[in-house]
């Protein structure tokens, strides 16, 4: 009786060390990350889907919760990325100024990435249109003094000649937010197989107590 009921301790033990070692390896951090709450777009300048005259000199993107760091870019109606400033990020809000002073009439789409404090990621885009904005043919040409002397040389079109005004820094195209695994089975699969294992532990449990409590000898 004594070898027999140690045996059956040791099977309990090894069952239990098995359910241990299941619930070690369920990827649960991950599983809470994927449902975590995402950053949302609540408000911008320009408005998604609103018409203005002329191209913003500057773009303001507000969000749900205070973000650590912001990506954008515009996208002209020729398919061209809008050189676009540095991104100034405050508690919710993100500030990009433009790097030109107006852009052709059409639609424009700004594509943005954030990431938040604890760890959440949001993306999407939206749209606005430029009604007027700068004719073609237009844009601002250099005007002559007249005077009898040569005219000067052309400007040296090396990238250290350019007029240090116009040194913008380039917004990155906005990175790849991070997506949820959609092979990964919901909760309720893992809570499934745990209920599985809790079910036979059980059934063993109660075999193993039957053949103890047939194998003593009626008194």
């Amino acid at each position: 009786m004594t070898g027999r009921f140690v045996g059956v301790v040791r099977l309990s033990t090894v069952f239990a060390a098995m359910i241990v070692g299941i619930l070690g390896i369920l990827p649960i951090p991950s599983i809470a990350t994927a449902y975590a709450p995402r950053l949302t777009l609540t408000s911008s300048t320009p408005g998604a889907e609103t018409r203005v005259g002329h191209l913003p000199q500057e773009l303001q993107l507000v969000f749900n919760d205070k973000i650590l760091d912001a990506q954008v870019m515009l996208t002209g109606p020729d398919g061209a990325a809008v050189s676009l400033g540095a991104v100034t990020v405050r508690n919710e809000t993100a500030r990009i100024t433009l790097g030109v002073p107006d852009g052709a009439p059409g639609s424009y789409t700004v594509s943005y990435t954030a990431t938040g404090n604890n760890g959440t990621a949001g993306n999407g885009s939206f749209s606005f249109t430029v009604t007027t904005g700068a004719k073609t043919g237009t844009s601002a040409k250099p005007t002559r003094t007249p005077t009898s002397a040569p005219p000067a040389p052309p400007p040296a079109t090396s990238a250290g000649a350019a007029p240090a005004d116009f040194l913008t820094t380039q917004a990155q195209p906005p990175a790849a937010a991070p997506q949820s695994p959609a092979g990964r089975p919901a909760w309720w699969t893992y809570a499934a197989v745990l209920l599985v294992v809790a079910c036979v532990l059980v059934v063993f449990l109660g075999f193993s107590r039957r053949r103890i409590r047939s194998s003593i000898p009626a008194k």
